[in-house]
């Protein structure tokens, strides 16, 4: 038997979501992401001959490439993540925390730590291959189940080698609440433990809040799951907020991310706590926008971590630079297990690569 991984998009930057794995004669596409930018277009998918797709979670960079996609393949979600499909989508139900078979092939899932309904992906298959789409270790709502052993480790490095605690990061959020702050957020993302958080900080000085429909339909949808798809402390909490009224002139709000820019929000500063696009950065850069990161994404010590719990032989470090001097960095982190191809092929006895042109990586647009 053997196996093969292409990493057709998110390899040595920051960008879509696209692999394919080929095994037993069958081609799995995980994840189907679109542009991180507007006007970009989703090249990976031109000419693509897979037989399923499966989605890990319903964040852009890994769901909105779908409609680049034949309506007839075979796609594979959780129920919540089907929520985010283009409209009429046929889909089949992933499980959020089991084993089931697509197109022969035994496919294991498990909390990623990251969304609502999003999961990580290990394939039965060679020795196992994992998949952790994004992943984190430190959401104060959404738990992140340990996986299977695993040969082959593609794993989310979002941040690249860095490594600060959550715990740091809302501090610095705190040094900002004296001011009217608007904080646009992913609405199934970080938006949901973000609200706990600024709840209680507003409570704690006595500022006044209000939160997005929205991100509060969320955290209704997550109180209803099973107990074991949340962190069971936080519950109290939950429903606390959702019985919270919003404050008719807040000083604080929570919104979901419609593009929003400073001139929209008049009178508020805006905090982003995640990705900027370019033109974002152009604001930050001007001093019109605030940024502090908030963690939704694995930070260096735990990818490493995670690549040992699974006792991977090679791991492919995804959405993040992959050029010096960052590449020394990642070198310096997993050593000899470090993989930067584009091509793995694997099979029972031996694992072979095929490298990504230098050249190439080193010529990719910067994050």
């Amino acid at each position: 038997m053997s196996a093969s991984i292409n990493i057709l998009s998110g390899l040595g930057d920051k960008g879509p979501a696209a692999i394919v794995v080929e095994a037993n004669g069958k081609r799995l596409l995980l994840d189907a992401g679109g542009a991180l930018h507007p006007g970009e277009p989703t090249t990976w998918a031109r000419g693509l001959d897979i037989d399923a797709v499966i989605i890990s979670h319903d964040h852009i960079d890994h769901i909105g490439g779908v409609s680049e996609l034949p309506a007839t393949l075979p796609l594979y979600c959780t129920p919540l993540v089907a929520q985010a499909l283009p409209k009429g989508r046929a889909w089949q139900s992933l499980p959020e925390r089991s084993t089931c078979q697509v197109a022969g092939i035994p496919v294991t899932t498990g909390q990623a730590g990251h969304s609502l309904g999003g999961v990580w992906i290990h394939l039965g298959i060679e020795g196992g291959i994992f998949y952790s789409g994004d992943a984190c270790f430190e959401s104060r709502l959404f738990p992140f189940d340990a996986p299977p052993p695993a040969r082959i480790a593609l794993l989310d490095a979002s941040y690249g080698t860095y490594d600060q605690p959550q715990q740091a990061c809302v501090d610095a959020i705190s040094e900002h609440l004296n001011r009217p702050l608007v904080f646009p957020v992913p609405e199934s993302g970080r938006a949901l433990e973000m609200a706990l958080w600024l709840a209680e900080e507003a409570d704690a000085r006595g500022l006044s809040l209000a939160i997005d429909p929205v991100i509060r339909a969320n955290l209704k949808t997550l109180l209803a799951l099973p107990s074991t798809l949340r962190r069971s402390h936080a519950d109290d909490n939950i429903k606390t907020l959702l019985t919270r009224p919003d404050a008719s002139q807040p000083t604080l709000k929570l919104i979901s991310d419609r593009d929003d820019t400073a001139a929209m929000w008049p009178g508020f500063h805006l905090l982003h706590t995640g990705y900027l696009t370019p033109s974002r950065c152009a604001e930050l850069a001007a001093g019109d926008i605030l940024w502090q990161r908030w963690n939704v994404h694995l930070r260096a010590s735990h990818l490493v971590e995670l690549a040992d719990q699974i006792q991977a032989e090679r791991v492919v470090p995804l959405f993040t630079h992959l050029s010096e001097p960052a590449l020394g960095a990642w070198r310096t982190l997993l050593g000899a297990r470090l993989a930067t191809e584009k091509t793995l092929f694997l099979n029972t006895y031996a694992l072979n690569t095929h490298t990504l042109d230098a050249n190439a990586l080193n010529n990719r647009s910067p994050a």
